[in-house]
C-alpha cells in the first residue's frame, strides 16, 4: 500500500475512461502502465498517493467494486467491468455488432469475444450483458450458444434480424439446403436450421425451404408461372366466375407447380394452406400495379378485368349497332327495352351467377350508347 491513501474519485474517472474504449471492460494487466501514468499526472493532492504500483491499483479497484457507491464491477482477480449500458456510454458496441452481423445471419460466443478482443473467460458474460440489452438475441441450438441481430440492434442500425437475412438471401422467397448452410455458418448447423424450423422462420419442402417472411415473393413467383393457364381458364369460363371456382383454380395449379401446400400444414409457421393460396391469388389479382382480377365479394364473383371489359363492349356494339340505324319513328326507352330483351338470350359465361353479372354489364353499357345518340 502507498504511504499516503490513493485518490478513488481520480482512479474512478481514469479507468473509466479507459473501460469504455474497451467496451466497458478494464484489464489491468493490459493497461496499467497508462492507468499508472495518467493517474500520476492527475493526482496533485499533498494528502494522496502520487504514485501506484500494479498492486495497488488492483487493490484499490477491488476497494471501489466493493463500494457501492461506485459503479465498477469486479469479474476476477485484475478484471473489471464499467457497465457502458447503465451509465449510457456504449462507446461503439452498436457499430462494432453491425459490423459482425453485417456477412453473418448467425454468430458464436467466440466470434463476439473476438470481434471485442476481450478474455476467454469473459465471453459469456458480455454476451449475457448485450442479451439483457436486446442488442442481440440468443438462438437455443444444440449445446453451444448461438446469437443474431437482437430488437434493439435492429432499431438503432437497421441491421436485418433474422427475419429480414433470411428474406434478403431468398430466391423467389426459398433457399436451398446449401443455401441455409452457407448463410449460417456454423458448426452446429443442423441445430440452427431445428431452431429456425421450430420458430416458423422457415419451412421444409423436402431439400429447400420456404422463407416465410419472403412469402409476398414466393407467391408473386408463383402467380407468375401459373398466370397464362389462370387466363385460359378464365377466357374458357367468359372472363367471369365465382369466387370458390376462382380459389379451387388457384390451388390445383398452386399443387401443379409447388408442394407447399401439404408443407404449410405440417409447420410451425404461423402459415396455412389458406394464406398461400391468398398470398398467390393476390399476387395474381393485381398485376404491375392494375387490377388483373377483381374480386367483387357482395357477388362473390371474380372478374378478369381487362377481357370481360372488352367482352362487355363488344357485345353492347354489336347490339346498339342495328337498332340505332334508324332513330327518325322510336324513343331511346324504346330501343332500351329492345335491347334488353336480346340480351335475356345472351349466355356469356359458364356460370348463372357469372352470366347475370356479364348481361347486366353489357345492357348498361348498350343504354350509355343509346343515350349518346339522343
Amino acid at each position: 500500500m502507498p504511504l499516503r491513501p490513493v485518490d478513488r474519485d481520480v482512479l474512478e474517472d481514469i479507468s473509466q475512461d479507459i473501460s469504455q474504449s474497451n467496451y466497458g471492460f478494464l484489464y489491468v494487466d493490459r493497461v496499467r502502465d497508462d492507468l499508472k501514468d495518467q493517474y500520476q499526472s492527475r493526482e496533485k493532492g499533498r494528502l494522496k498517493a502520487p504514485k501506484l504500483s500494479t498492486s495497488d491499483v488492483k487493490e484499490s479497484l477491488r476497494d471501489l467494486a466493493e463500494d457501492e457507491n461506485y459503479s465498477l464491477e469486479r469479474i476476477r482477480s485484475g478484471v473489471f467491468y464499467w457497465d457502458p449500458f447503465g451509465s449510457g456510454t456504449r462507446t461503439g458496441i452498436t457499430e462494432r455488432l453491425k459490423g459482425v452481423f453485417r456477412d453473418q445471419m448467425v454468430v458464436t460466443t467466440e466470434d463476439l469475444r473476438k470481434a471485442f478482443d476481450l478474455a476467454h473467460e469473459d465471453a459469456d458474460f458480455f454476451a449475457k450483458q448485450l442479451r439483457r440489452q436486446n442488442l442481440v438475441m440468443r438462438i437455443a441450438a444444440g449445446s453451444r450458444d448461438y446469437y443474431s441481430v437482437g430488437s434493439r440492434l435492429k432499431e438503432e442500425t437497421g441491421e436485418d434480424d433474422l427475419k429480414g437475412k433470411l428474406k434478403r438471401r431468398a430466391t423467389h422467397g426459398k433457399l436451398s439446403h446449401g443455401q441455409l448452410e452457407e448463410a449460417i455458418s456454423v458448426a452446429a448447423t443442423s441445430d440452427v436450421i431445428g431452431y429456425l424450423q421450430g420458430e416458423g422462420l422457415i419451412i421444409d419442402m423436402d431439400g429447400e425451404y420456404l422463407v416465410r417472411s419472403a412469402l409476398d415473393e414466393f407467391a408473386e413467383k408463383l402467380a407468375d408461372d401459373l398466370g397464362d393457364d389462370v387466363s385460359r381458364a378464365f377466357e374458357d369460363a367468359g372472363n367471369v366466375m365465382p369466387t370458390g371456382e376462382y380459389d379451387s383454380l388457384i390451388e390445383s395449379e398452386i399443387e401443379v407447380r409447388s408442394n407447399v401446400l401439404a408443407h404449410v400444414r405440417s409447420s410451425g409457421a404461423d402459415i396455412g394452406k389458406r394464406d398461400v393460396i391468398e398470398a398467390v391469388r393476390e399476387q395474381y389479382d393485381d398485376e404491375d400495379g392494375d387490377p388483373h382480377v377483381e374480386v367483387l365479394e357482395a357477388r362473390s364473383l371474380a372478374v378478369a378485368v381487362e377481357p370481360f371489359d372488352r367482352m362487355v363492349e363488344g357485345r353492347a356494339e354489336d347490339l346498339t349497332r342495328p337498332l340505332l340505324q334508324d332513330l327518325t319513328a322510336t324513343t331511346a326507352d324504346n330501343l332500351k327495352q329492345e335491347l334488353r330483351e336480346e340480351i335475356e338470350e345472351l349466355h356469356l359465361t359458364t356460370s348463372d351467377a357469372g352470366n347475370a353479372y356479364a348481361r347486366t354489364k353489357v345492357r348498361e353499357r348498350g343504354e350509355e350508347l343509346i343515350d349518346e345518340r339522343f
